[in-house]
């Protein structure tokens, strides 16, 4: 079934990644790029014989193309287990900075989850904060290298009989191409880590992505665990559309 949605959902873009003005460049895909933007992200992620769905409502605003804020709100469907749960998710929360020179760029970052979850099944249950730190390396006009380090660390737990603490770390190394035609493709290994426990967990996720225009792109994403001995999902499918102020 994974194979399957994969190829449905590539079949549904490819077309349109050929279709891309000449004239037009893939935007927002490097992480050094600071732009004003709202993005949806529908998104599917499986463990087992459990699903969430989620809808991500996201908007980023660049303050002089240096700081940046964003917020995040999904809508999500938990199922699983005999029953299903619809609702509100955490809210999001970060703000940014960013300095380059050269072809290199640093990126710090500071994110606030909100425990906004109308249902227990539907967010962490509480409320956390995630510095985060990059380092982006442009190889020239079309190929980047990044290397992104995330902390997740409670601050307080409102149901600790439901949800243990979180102390987690996400690592991440990214490389892209984004085409002058407007197409791009971003692979993403990660490795998660939960001091918690000790345990951790490796994935991939890969990335393609065409411009429609100027100010809007749409991409698929898909994303399947490689191993360790903790599972945060077995796989995952996330589409996406941006808006872009030019």
């Amino acid at each position: 079934m994974k194979r399957t949605l994969v190829a449905v959902l590539l079949t549904l873009i490819a077309p349109t990644v050929w279709a891309a003005d000449d004239n037009n460049n893939a935007r927002g895909v490097n992480p050094a790029d600071n732009l004003t933007k709202m993005e949806l992200l529908p998104q599917l992620r499986a463990l087992g014989d459990t699903s969430v769905t989620s809808l991500t409502f996201k908007y980023d605003h660049a303050i002089r193309r240096v700081f940046g804020i964003n917020a995040e709100l999904p809508l999500v469907r938990y199922s699983g287990h005999g029953f299903s749960d619809n609702g509100l998710g955490d809210l999001t929360l970060r703000a940014r900075g960013q300095h380059t020179w050269g072809r290199h760029t640093l990126i710090g970052a500071t994110e606030f989850i909100l425990p906004t979850a109308t249902e227990k099944t539907l967010g962490a249950q509480q409320y956390t904060f995630d510095p985060i730190l990059g380092y982006v390396y442009s190889f020239g006009h079309n190929v980047f290298g990044a290397l992104v380090a995330k902390q997740f660390i409670s601050l307080h737990n409102t149901d600790p009989d439901f949800a243990p603490d979180i102390n987690q770390g996400q690592y991440r190394v990214l490389l892209g191409y984004a085409s002058n035609n407007g197409w791009w493709v971003l692979a993403d290994p990660q490795v998660w880590v939960n001091y918690e426990t000790g345990r951790q967990e490796f994935l991939a996720e890969l990335e393609l992505g065409t411009m429609l225009n100027k100010t809007t792109g749409v991409w698929v994403r898909a994303g399947h665990r490689l191993g360790g001995n903790w599972t945060r999902a077995d796989w995952t499918i996330l589409m996406g559309i941006r808006f872009m102020q030019f």
